[in-house]
C-alpha cells in the first residue's frame, strides 16, 4: 500500500512538473517570457493566457486585455496596470508590490490570498464590485494608495492595513469590525456611521529613534485628522504592540483605546462618536 501511494505521489509530482512546463513552453512560443524586466507589453492581447507564477518587473500592461488570464502565484513588482483589462483574471496568491491599478477593470477577478504592499488604487471604483471580492483585494495592503476612493457601506471586517493612504475616500456605513489599520491615513475620510469596533487603530513602536537618538518607546496612531466620526462606532477600539507596524500577529497584546489617545495622537474629532 505505501509502496502504490509513493507510486502515485510521485506520478502527480511528475504531471505537475509536466504542466508547469507545457505551460512555460507555450509562453515562449508566444514570445511571453516567464521572467521580464521593463517589458512592453502593450498593444497585445494576453486575454485568457497562462501566466501563472511569472516574475515581471516593471512591465507595462496598461489598457492591454488580460480578460480571464491566469496570474496566480504571480511575483509583479512595478507593473503598469493602468487601464488594463482584467475582469475574470486569476490572481489568487499573487504578490503585486509598487504596482498601478489605477481604472483597472476587476470585475469577476479571483483574488483570494492576494498581497499588496505600495499598490496605487487611488481613485479606483471599487463600490461596484461585490464586498467579496473588495475584502479579499484589502485584505493584506500596506503602504498602498487608496485614496479617493468609494467603499460606502463595504463589508472590510478584519482587513490587515498598514501605513496605506486612504485619504479623501468615502468608508461612510462600512464595516471595519476588527481590521487592523495601524499607521494608515484616514485624513478627511468620510466615516459617517462606520463600524470600527475592536479595530486597531493605535500601536506602540518601541526603540523610536529621533535623529541619532534612541528615545524609547512611543503611541502611534492611524491619522483621523479632519474625518468625519459622526454616528461612527468606536467602542473597542484598541491600542495594540504589533512589534514591526505590521499589525499581522495574531498573538500581539491590545488594550482598550481611550478618547484622549483618539483626540491627541490619532487627531480624531469624536463629536457624535459612539466611544470609546
Amino acid at each position: 500500500m505505501k509502496r502504490r501511494l509513493a507510486t502515485l505521489l510521485g506520478a502527480a509530482a511528475i504531471a505537475g512538473s509536466l504542466i508547469a512546463g507545457s505551460a512555460s513552453a507555450a509562453r515562449a512560443q508566444l514570445g511571453i517570457p516567464h521572467s521580464c524586466v521593463g517589458c512592453d507589453l502593450r498593444g497585445n492581447d494576453l486575454h485568457g493566457r497562462d501566466l501563472r507564477e511569472v516574475s515581471w518587473v516593471g512591465v507595462d500592461l496598461s489598457g492591454v486585455n488580460l480578460q480571464n488570464t491566469n496570474f496566480s502565484g504571480a511575483e509583479l513588482a512595478g507593473v503598469d496596470f493602468r487601464g488594463a483589462d482584467l475582469r475574470g483574471a486569476d490572481l489568487r496568491g499573487a504578490k503585486l508590490a509598487g504596482c498601478d491599478l489605477r481604472g483597472a477593470k476587476l470585475d469577476g477577478a479571483r483574488l483570494g490570498g492576494i498581497k499588496l504592499a505600495g499598490v496605487n488604487l487611488s481613485g479606483s471604483f471599487l463600490n461596484g464590485l461585490p464586498d467579496a471580492q473588495v475584502h479579499a483585494l484589502l485584505s493584506n495592503c500596506a503602504g498602498c494608495n487608496l485614496s479617493h476612493i468609494d467603499l460606502h457601506g463595504k463589508n472590510l471586517q478584519g482587513i490587515h492595513s498598514a501605513g496605506s493612504n486612504f485619504s479623501d475616500s468615502n468608508l461612510s456605513g462600512a464595516s471595519l469590525r476588527g481590521a487592523s489599520l495601524l499607521a494608515d491615513n484616514f485624513s478627511r475620510v468620510n466615516l459617517q456611521n462606520a463600524d470600527l469596533n475592536g479595530a486597531a487603530l493605535c500601536g506602540h513602536e518601541t526603540n523610536w529613534n529621533e535623529g541619532n537618538y534612541t528615545i524609547g518607546t512611543r503611541i502611534f496612531c492611524t491619522n483621523l485628522r479632519g474625518a468625519d466620526l459622526r454616528g461612527a462606532d468606536l467602542r473597542g477600539a484598541l491600542l495594540c504592540d504589533p512589534g514591526d507596524r505590521s499589525g499581522y500577529d495574531d498573538k500581539r497584546v491590545c488594550s482598550p483605546l481611550d478618547a484622549a489617545t483618539l483626540r491627541d495622537v490619532a487627531h480624531a474629532n469624536l463629536t457624535g462618536a459612539k466611544g470609546p
